[in-house]
């Protein structure tokens, strides 16, 4: 934790420093290490480095076939788990044809993101109190014109998808044990969040990718359950990999623990673009504001160049690119968002952060 030196008792009157010549009061202290401001900057700049998260998951991909490829060898035999073996053999008994299908994680997805974002369009007509900016609330129209088109194009991408896909699994004869489920569980969810924030990172960083893909689900500054869907078909099939390329290519790991990962990571997405501060949202529960979810990402739909984390937040600590919810929180109305306003058009619905400094710079001027 970075802590001025003035919160430990260090000396710190306004005297310069013998090595920068800045007051010592403006050094911080971090692990017995002063730091000067325009070495924290350089620091700053290089977490906020793009080629550093570039060599950061080169690196990830580099070593998950060493890391996870003998998690599950094609010898291992399954032991039945008490807490699991009844759900698997129940599901193996009633539905193996269609839990063997290829794509029916792919149907489990589709389910959930409807069935979470009717609850909470449920939440936007009841005026629930979790709504994050309360000066605004979808309207049923609203809705409608989002979520039908997404809702017709998944049951028939599903639906045909389905038909001409006849890849089949062969379904194991016993449930994953807990450890492994959990195991698993966990290690999908890491690699496909730092996967999902390096996609989220890339289609801002080139202007191409985010004028004319990424700006297709930004122009919603305020958004809604349905709204998270909302994306360009390329950016929807890249969210897609950064979701399947770890259990796919790397761990292979058990149907039931696929299928609890899509379902979770779909409801994951619907929350964060609910505009709802839900208590079981990541960023309630986690410690160190390591969660993500509604009320971070918020922010990343007024500050682009904030917030791209998606289940965490710990990439956004770790790359700076952070802005705690606690400053923003319930959602401030008193400021032009970062998006632009009747003064400074933006491109499709961004301003780079050199042209807004730009403007307020004109603005000040006035």
């Amino acid at each position: 934790v970075k802590r001025r030196m003035t919160a430990v008792g260090v000396e710190t009157e306004a005297k310069p420093c013998a090595v920068c010549g800045v007051e010592v009061s403006k050094h911080t202290l971090f692990c017995g290490l002063v730091f000067c401001p325009s070495t924290i900057t350089k620091i700053r700049k290089i977490r906020r480095s793009y080629e550093v998260q570039l060599l950061f998951v080169t690196l990830l991909t580099a070593v998950q076939p060493y890391l996870l490829g003998g998690f599950h060898p094609d010898t291992e035999i399954r032991s039945g788990d008490v807490l699991l073996e009844p759900l698997w053999a129940m599901i193996v008994r009633t539905i193996p044809g269609p839990a063997s299908h290829i794509l029916f994680g792919s149907v489990l997805a589709c389910i959930t993101f409807v069935v979470s974002c009717l609850y909470f369009s449920w939440k936007d007509i009841a005026r629930h109190s979790s709504k994050i900016q309360k000066d605004w609330w979808p309207t049923i129209n609203d809705m409608l014109v989002v979520g039908v088109p997404q809702v017709v194009i998944y049951i028939l991408a599903n639906g045909i998808s389905w038909v001409l896909i006849e890849d089949r699994i062969k379904l194991p004869e016993h449930a994953p044990s807990m450890y492994e489920f959990a195991r698993d569980f966990t290690i999908m969810l890491i690699v496909g969040d730092i996967y999902i924030y390096f996609e989220h990172r890339t289609m801002h960083k080139f202007v191409f990718l985010r004028d004319h893909i990424h700006s297709v689900h930004h122009s919603y500054k305020k958004v809604f359950s349905w709204a998270g869907g909302w994306v360009h078909p390329l950016e929807d099939l890249a969210a897609v990999l950064t979701q399947v390329a770890c259990p796919m290519f790397f761990l292979h790991p058990h149907p039931l623990t696929f299928w609890a990962f899509v379902s979770f990571w779909t409801l994951m997405l619907v929350d964060e673009h609910s505009g709802h501060d839900v208590w079981w949202s990541p960023y309630k529960w986690l410690p160190y504001s390591v969660g993500g979810g509604g009320a971070p990402h918020d922010i990343h739909h007024y500050k682009p160049h904030t917030n791209f984390g998606f289940v965490f937040c710990i990439w956004d600590i770790l790359f700076d690119t952070m802005e705690d919810v606690t400053d923003w929180y319930p959602g401030k109305t008193d400021f032009v968002p970062y998006t632009g306003g009747e003064d400074f058009k933006p491109v499709k619905g961004f301003v780079p952060e050199e042209g807004w400094q730009e403007w307020k710079e004109k603005k000040k001027c006035q």
